[in-house]
């Protein structure tokens, strides 16, 4: 491997996290359990229940830290005002609250710059996206926007991984650390460990994020 990876702090508390986060859903073995399995760093909620209230999904998170099974909580797929809520409940309990949000972001979805993004920078709150960003660029994913501009911001994508060299993948993943975002890669070769760990090299001007940028358009929120 021609690089090294980088470690930041998740912001306002204790863990030290890599820059490209490995994605371990398709690793493992129920017999590993025994060893394994015992404790755990971080525990993600998925989806947010609407049919639990918001005390007893915080109430619950933080028994589960206080009883020594993990030590962090991290959210998932939650809409920008419920988070806060659930944020706000930990506070007025003073129970543990969450410390990273991972969500719907890339340059094809941007959705989450008008309130998650902001409240999570403000509140020190770390963002991680676990789509993956990879050839074909992020398989061209569309929710109710015009796609021949999503093909465009595809195009200036691979113009620009041509013009340095790299895969297309790593300009996205570039573009989302730029963001302060970290990317969760599901790395299951050689190949593309080496791929996202160069993208840690990959630099992006001013001019070029905005020329990544410029073409978007608004799309259907997610989660609605």
């Amino acid at each position: 491997m021609t690089s090294e990876m980088k470690y930041v702090r998740v912001d306002k508390s204790g863990p030290k996290v890599s820059q490209i986060i490995l994605g371990c859903m398709s690793f493992g073995d129920k017999n590993w359990q025994p060893w394994l399995l015992d404790k755990d760093e971080a525990l993600p909620i998925l989806k947010m229940d609407r049919d639990v209230s918001q005390k007893e999904i915080m109430k619950a998170l933080n028994d589960v830290i206080e009883s020594g099974k993990v030590r962090y909580v991290c959210a998932s797929s939650i809409a920008a005002w419920e988070f806060q809520m659930l944020q706000n409940v930990s506070q007025q309990n003073r129970w543990h609250k969450f410390i990273s949000m991972q969500g719907l972001y890339n340059l094809l979805y941007r959705e989450e710059e008008r309130e998650m993004n902001p409240y999570c920078s403000y509140s020190g709150v770390d963002r991680t996206d676990a789509r993956e960003q990879k050839d074909p660029f992020l398989k061209l994913l569309f929710r109710g926007g015009d796609q021949n501009t999503d093909r465009a911001i595809v195009d200036r994508v691979e113009e620009l991984a041509q013009k340095k060299g790299v895969a297309m993948a790593q300009i996205a993943q570039a573009w989302l650390i730029s963001k302060g975002c970290m990317p969760i890669c599901g790395l299951d070769s050689e190949e593309r460990i080496d791929q996202a760990v160069g993208a840690l090299q990959v630099t992006l001007s001013d001019e070029e994020i905005k020329h990544l940028e410029e073409l978007y358009v608004p799309k259907v929120s997610f989660p609605t």
